[in-house]
């Protein structure tokens, strides 16, 4: 199999939208219902839900949305810019989540044919602007394996980029093991952020995954 990652730089909403977001906004899923336009299911953090809305509805058609856990998911029906098509005229897996973040909507891709994954650049070549793009060969085992784990979406938590930051680097020193191999120290000099700063972020984290498990909300 071949993975393709490209970040695209286009006249999209979404891609528009996450330039006034310090959070990323986040597509849960999306499909083509006809022509241009696709069914999309996004969230972004609260604060930045009006301004994120106000720009999606230049091509939002019409839209319903909803809060849980600090985040506002968004199900709407959106003017597309080739993407989806490109996909879906290839034999081409598109893995989601799909972030964008800072003007730049980041795409995962995998596909039995390089040739195909080839075909999507340059058809969105033609319409957008590629920022970056990595390529490699992997297995479907290791990158099923990857997308699951790693690339996880942690917004049914609530939980902002520099919480899960701080607690991907306490999960990975062994913080949370018994007993401890890392302690507040060495995870705020991993954090570049005090002491204080990284305990106040974990226990954040920690509150708004124990409140989403228990069906609370976390504000």
């Amino acid at each position: 199999m071949y993975y393709l990652e490209i970040g695209v730089s286009s006249k999209c909403s979404i891609a528009k939208a996450s330039e006034y977001s310090p959070e990323s906004i986040i597509v849960q899923n999306a499909r083509i219902i006809e022509g241009d336009l696709n069914h999309v299911i996004l969230s972004t953090v609260k604060r930045d839900s009006e301004q994120v809305i106000s720009v999606l509805q230049n091509e939002i058609r019409r839209y319903e949305s909803s809060l849980y856990g600090g985040n506002v998911f968004i199900d709407s029906y959106k003017m597309g810019h080739g993407m989806l098509k490109a996909v879906m005229a290839e034999d081409v897996f598109l893995l989601y989540p799909i972030i964008a973040r800072n003007g730049v909507e980041n795409f995962r891709l995998l596909s039995r044919n390089k040739s195909s994954l080839d075909m999507i650049v340059e058809q969105v070549e033609s319409r957008n602007i590629i920022e970056n793009r990595f390529s490699e060969r992997v297995s479907v085992a290791e990158m099923v394996t990857d997308n699951l784990i790693k690339n996880s979406t942690p917004s049914v938590y609530g939980l902002t980029e520099r919480e899960m930051e701080t607690l991907k680097i306490a999960i990975n020193s062994g913080y949370y093991e018994w007993p401890r191999k890392s302690d507040l120290g060495m995870i705020s000099s991993g954090n570049r952020a005090s002491k204080v700063t990284t305990l106040y972020h974990l226990r954040n984290a920690e509150k708004k995954i124990m409140e989403a498990i228990f069906k609370r909300k976390a504000y």
